[in-house]
């Protein structure tokens, strides 16, 4: 009788335990992929003001997330030529498209990246990974400068 207690009493614990646990995660996860879109936004805002807008047309898959990316990973090998404050993202930025439902993705809108929450569907620049090995810079040059 002792025993179905207290197997009961850990029962209701982790009914109470598991979901909050479950919704921390969720919290956390969400808290990293607005953390890892502010860093991508406040690149593209920073290669705008020391080079040229970065102006792309969405397009359907993940091109012109990868388009941009490498824009803001590229560094002029010309030092006389390099942008200031180029590369605009760290050496660790990481281009991972996913079109996983259960992860945060960042989708480029024309003008800045947005974030597509776990739960939507399309294709992005998966936010939880964002930063994984140091990777070398791309030997293509930026978009250029919009003809608008």
């Amino acid at each position: 009788m002792e025993l179905l207690v207290v197997i009961a009493v850990l029962a209701v614990i982790a009914a109470i335990a598991i979901p909050i646990m479950g919704n921390n995660i969720q919290t956390a996860a969400a808290g990293t992929a607005r953390a890892n879109l502010n860093l991508l936004n406040a690149a593209v805002q920073s290669f705008n003001q020391a080079n040229w807008e970065l102006v792309l047309a969405t397009s359907s898959g993940s091109d012109d997330e990868r388009a941009i990316f490498d824009s803001l990973r590229y560094r002029n090998p010309d030092v006389r030529m390099a942008s200031p404050g180029s590369p605009y993202l760290p050496p660790n930025a990481t281009f991972v498209a996913s079109a996983e439902t259960t992860t945060f993705r960042a989708v480029w809108n024309g003008r800045l990246y947005e974030m597509r929450p776990a739960g939507s569907n399309g294709t992005g620049l998966d936010l939880m990974k964002i930063m994984g090995a140091i990777q070398t810079a791309p030997t293509n040059t930026p978009i250029p400068r919009s003809t608008n």
